[in-house]
């Protein structure tokens, strides 16, 4: 909510600095695009990163566009139940829909243990899941993930590999699970949640069993070991073992 009302505030203040140049009623175009400049400005100023200025630089000008296209209330309404539905967790916990590379998936398949329960904590649309259930069908996943169009998604992929049956897709809130139920627990999501991750491993984490973050890490916590990915995007798979479980 707080990322939320900063977008909000910028643009707010950047609309009010455009206006004091160009009347926006007489030059609606040259005033969103002076108001996307002072927005991407005001970002990089509040150290938005470089997506929150293109997403603070491009948001009046598209809107601009779009009600200069007449188009239809109900295709907005749409995209917007569209996007919520698969990216809810950006909005409201900082956690894009990344997409566990093939890569990980074929190491994840020769590191985890033989019987193993691995609980994949924000499962996206299924992809990683399910190539490591058809990889080890000696394994029980749980994949989680609480975007309910991510989780539909997930669902189709399933039924159309065969229902293998050492898969669960779970439509629901990993926060609110028990991971002392699971040997492995899987997390590829950003570096926002990973301190409250980690706590929450401290917690409830089994003995024996193992935290595996792709590419994202602990604040201040060095893992107990790395794999190289090797991709632009995800670098490692880290590992804290056994000595982190709950006893």
């Amino acid at each position: 909510m707080a990322r939320l009302c900063r977008h909000a505030f910028i643009q707010a203040v950047a609309a009010l600095l455009a206006w004091m140049l160009i009347a926006p009623a007489v030059h609606p175009w040259y005033w969103a695009l002076l108001q996307g400049a002072c927005a991407a400005v005001l970002s990089l100023l509040m150290r938005q990163g470089a997506w929150g200025s293109i997403g603070n630089a491009v948001f009046l000008p598209l809107a601009v566009v779009v009600l200069r296209a007449d188009i239809p209330a109900w295709v907005f309404f749409l995209a917007f139940v569209l996007t919520y539905s698969l990216s809810r967790n950006a909005l409201l916990e900082r956690v894009p829909l990344y997409r566990s590379s093939r890569q990980a998936a074929s190491l994840l398949a020769c590191e985890i243990g033989q019987g193993a329960h691995v609980l994949e904590a924000g499962a996206g649309e299924g992809r990683l899941a399910l190539q490591l259930a058809l990889a080890r069908p000696d394994i029980r996943i749980t994949a989680m993930e609480n975007a309910w169009g991510s989780w539909l998604l997930a669902q189709c992929r399933w039924m159309c590999a065969g229902r293998p049956g050492n898969l669960k897709f779970e439509c629901r809130n990993f926060w609110r699970d028990d991971w002392g139920r699971y040997d492995v627990v899987y997390v590829f999501l950003s570096p926002a949640p990973m301190k409250k991750v980690w706590e929450k491993y401290q917690q409830q984490g089994k003995a024996g069993g193992v935290l595996i973050s792709n590419t994202f890490e602990v604040p201040g916590i060095d893992p107990d070991r790395r794999v190289a990915l090797g991709g632009p995007l995800q670098h490692d798979l880290l590992f804290w073992c056994a000595a982190h479980g709950t006893e």
